[in-house]
């Protein structure tokens, strides 16, 4: 198993090759840890082309629980392929399979919707959509005209059309999956939660992108955000063309991490606003809550986390400036390309014991 795991037994460190050292830690203090564990203020970093690293316990964390933690989410029948930990903007933590590197891709499944309910942020800051309570039908216009005009943008980011609940896999082997999702009947009113999930509404929550953008979810993304946090990734789309912004974003687990430190930092990216704080702190407030909601979940010790099936993690702690995450081992299947037909799939593994609320309490456990 090919592990970078910034440990040692005095208080120093290494650095994986290429990678700058971290800044000078503050004086340390004791704790119950193995190791001597610094105190804060700790210094705020950015990573640039690639990231700094530096031992958890300069940054205020006893690798202990942390090793604890990565040990479960190794253990033998969890096909976890990567866990990242990020602290202060330095990576103090990460390992991998035997048979992946820091290099290789994981799979978001639906961590993407976090990426989705970002996009819809930005296209508010830039007045491209008026506020949260606007019709979904100024963006599709098949449904004006229909019951289903009054559906609200604030409705569909937090499971309350009331519209048909697709099953998953139907829909992720539909050709068309946007116009699947436009299709649904209404089985309620607008405004009740007949359910608490749906993979469809978030394919709606990207059409909303791009009708008001003029952009393809993708590009949006690119332009947007990944330009300015240096993150890049393959996005899956149908037969049609259409992104499957509900899942299947592609990348490797330290430029999710970029993504995760977005919020971790309220919406900031090294002095340039990528996201009002005003949107970060509106769909995260649900999460943080404690209930699912603009495509965002609860994580434990009031942090929110974008989630995905089998055990996806990208989780957000703003106040402690901590970002953990945690992949699948992931396969691409098929001819290599990001067109959802035929062959061409995802392939992880459920993991047989992994819990993610276990995971990221062990993770959390080790702030000094």
């Amino acid at each position: 198993m090919f592990i970078l795991f910034l440990i040692s037994c005095g208080g120093g460190g290494g650095s994986s090759s290429g990678e700058n050292t971290a800044p000078s830690p503050p004086p340390p203090t004791t704790s119950g840890c193995s190791v001597t564990v610094q105190d804060g203020p700790f210094t705020e970093v950015w990573p640039g082309l690639s990231w700094e690293t530096a031992t958890p316990e300069s940054q205020g964390m006893c690798p202990d629980e942390i090793n604890e933690a990565i040990d479960y989410a190794f253990q033998e029948g969890n096909y976890t392929g990567a866990v990242v930990i990020i602290k202060n903007g330095l990576v103090v933590a990460e390992r991998y399979a035997d048979t992946r590197m820091a290099s290789d891709l994981v799979t978001s499944w639906s961590v993407a919707k976090s990426f989705t309910s970002a996009l819809v942020g930005v296209s508010l800051d830039e007045g491209l959509i008026d506020n949260l309570d606007q019709r979904v039908s100024d963006f599709i216009s098949a449904w004006q005209g229909t019951e289903k005009e009054v559906i609200t943008l604030r409705q569909l980011m937090t499971v309350k059309t009331a519209l048909e609940l697709l099953d998953g896999g139907d829909l992720y082997n539909s050709e068309d999956q946007l116009q699947l999702s436009i299709d649904r009947n209404l089985e309620g009113e607008p405004g009740e939660q007949l359910y608490t999930y749906s993979n469809a509404d978030v394919m709606l929550a990207g059409e909303v992108v791009r009708s008001s953008t003029s952009m393809s979810p993708k590009t949006y993304l690119d332009q947007k955000i990944g330009s300015v946090i240096g993150f890049t990734g393959d996005w899956w789309q149908d037969t049609q063309g259409n992104i499957l912004t509900y899942c299947c974003l592609d990348s490797t687990p330290r430029e999710f991490g970029r993504f995760g430190l977005l919020f971790a930092r309220e919406g900031d990216w090294d002095g340039q606003a990528v996201l009002s704080e005003t949107w970060v702190t509106e769909s995260t407030a649900l999460a943080i809550s404690g209930q699912y909601g603009f495509y965002w979940w609860p994580a434990p010790n009031s942090g929110f986390t974008a989630l995905g099936i089998q055990g996806q993690i990208v989780a957000v702690y703003p106040e402690n400036d901590l970002v953990i995450m945690r992949f699948s081992t992931y396969t691409r299947m098929g001819d290599g390309s990001v067109v959802r037909i035929g062959g061409n799939y995802h392939s992880t593994t459920e993991p047989l014991n992994f819990d993610n609320a276990t995971f990221l309490n062990q993770v959390f456990s080790s702030i000094n």
